[in-house]
């Protein structure tokens, strides 16, 4: 009879331990999840620069001025005006794009998505004038440190505000902190409006 209880007692204690266990095995099981990331997507915009087939990559200049590589495959699908029966090949430089991007696991960005936003062809062949690239030169007429802005008048003796970037190279701020009225200066950016400019870069 005491083999009987004991056995009825392994049977009623051990059962849960074992289901527990089992459950420990299946939550250390490889998903696909973990091969391809977490499966979680955010969004990246901006020109692309250009498409490499062999490589399948996309090299895009977000808006944040960021360069950056995001891979795609034959699944990948682009939509332009509500059409999605455009391929990655149609893409261009100079296209304003939102990419749909999860992260896989070498660390690479991949995009299933592709929004064409503006297409270069909108613009008559050119950037559209938000995203410009533009060069500005003239002589330093102020300089503001606290606000990271200087003043320029170009040779034309139009004025143009430049102002850093709020995540501004280190040395683009010690740069700038350095200027002095008269100093002749090159940078490179684009227009926020006809006379106030984001720096991206000093010439």
């Amino acid at each position: 009879m005491d083999r009987i209880k004991n056995k009825l007692r392994y049977l009623i204690y051990g059962f849960p331990l074992v289901f527990v266990m089992g459950c420990a095995e299946l939550g250390s099981l490889t998903t696909a999840g973990d091969i391809y990331g977490n499966g979680s997507q955010s969004e990246i915009s901006g020109e692309v620069r250009s498409v490499n087939a062999r490589l399948r990559e996309i090299e895009i200049r977000t808006d944040d001025r960021r360069t950056e590589v995001v891979k795609y495959d034959g699944q990948t699908r682009v939509v332009y005006r509500d059409r999605d029966d455009y391929t990655v090949s149609n893409l261009e430089a100079g296209d304003y794009v939102a990419m749909q991007v999860q992260t896989d696991r070498p660390g690479y960005l991949y995009t299933d998505l592709v929004r064409v936003r503006e297409s270069v062809q909108d613009g008559g062949g050119a950037s559209s004038g938000r995203d410009r690239f533009a060069r500005v030169e003239g002589r330093v007429e102020s300089v503001d440190p606290r606000r990271g802005e200087f003043e320029i008048k170009d040779d034309s003796g139009r004025r143009v505000v430049v102002a850093l970037p709020y995540n501004a190279r280190r040395s683009d701020v010690d740069r700038l902190q350095s200027l002095r009225r008269g100093d002749y200066v090159r940078v490179e950016g684009k227009f926020l409006n006809s006379d106030r400019f984001e720096l991206e870069a000093f010439a």
